[in-house]
């Protein structure tokens, strides 16, 4: 984060009311996995001098649809993860017409199916609002086919509804710093490093001066390579949280979770730079 000031970006002097300004009347959805949703955490603490005095809520009036926007974490091969409970979709209320809100998904295609049609058939005035998205650490290291085809169907709806949707921004597969081979975590076929089958994990580490060097991490890491080339055909702009989070590897939760980060670190980072892309993009009454 060093180097920000020196291309004209202060983050010490980053205030709450600079993205309240470019969100206010509006809902900024934040759509996407642990990641997303622990940003969300982030941004609705960021924005608390503007809160309206009320609980979390759901963010639809029918029930039904507020079900469909329910996530339940899918059990991973090769991962030894376990079913979690519920995650219902959440938004925090701010002054002025404003809301924040968080919908949980973990893979590309839900993305699509349930959450944009949930919100396409039942939000009045949808184009006005402003959803980041992200989809890519559910899938493991090798499983391009599947997440191609995944990132498509999300891009087919687009394509179908684009002028009914809010606008979107593709936020890009942050790193991860495990160990392993480039930082990654788990491998599809369960056949490398960092699965239940394969070596321990014991530490986040930097990526290596040879791993900064690769094409791979140049492109953005393995999600990165897979998704970026198709979101940027279809037109989406893309907030590039990978980049800058590459070298904050110190920032994370503890050293067995080299995947998820500290509050304050990357995730004000990321609304930081989310707010000046914001300041340019074409949002619409």
């Amino acid at each position: 984060m060093s180097d920000l000031k020196s291309r004209g970006m202060d983050l010490a002097a980053f205030q709450a009311k600079e993205l309240f300004e470019v969100i206010k009347g509006r809902t900024l959805w934040l759509i996407g996995d642990s990641q997303t949703e622990r940003w969300y955490d982030s941004i609705e603490c960021f924005l608390a001098e503007f809160l309206v005095e009320e609980p979390r809520a759901a963010p639809l009036h029918d029930t039904s649809a507020n079900l469909w926007l329910m996530n339940l974490d899918e059990r991973l091969p090769y991962r030894g993860s376990f079913w979690s409970p519920p995650k219902p979709a959440i938004c925090a209320h701010y002054k002025d017409n404003t809301r924040v809100c968080n919908i949980r998904i973990n893979k590309a295609d839900e993305l699509a199916y349930p959450a944009l049609r949930v919100l396409h058939s039942k939000v009045q005035h949808l184009h006005r609002d402003i959803a980041v998205v992200n989809a890519g650490l559910h899938y493991g290291i090798g499983a391009s086919q599947k997440y191609t085809e995944d990132v498509q169907f999300f891009l087919d709806f687009v394509a179908q509804h684009k002028d009914d949707l809010p606008l979107l921004i593709w936020k890009d597969t942050p790193p991860q710093h495990f160990t392993f081979e480039k930082g990654y975590f788990w491998w599809a076929d369960g056949s490398m490093k960092g699965t239940t089958a394969g070596e321990k994990h014991e530490r986040c580490r930097p990526l290596t001066e040879e791993e900064l060097l690769s094409d791979e991490i140049k492109a953005g890491g393995w999600y990165n390579s897979v998704a970026t080339p198709l979101i940027k055909a279809a037109g989406i702009p893309i907030f590039d949280a990978y980049h800058e989070t590459v070298p904050l590897w110190q920032f994370h939760m503890w050293d067995k979770d080299c995947t998820h980060f500290c509050h304050p670190g990357p995730y004000e980072l990321w609304t930081f730079l989310l707010t000046d892309m914001l300041k340019t993009s074409a949002v619409r009454d």
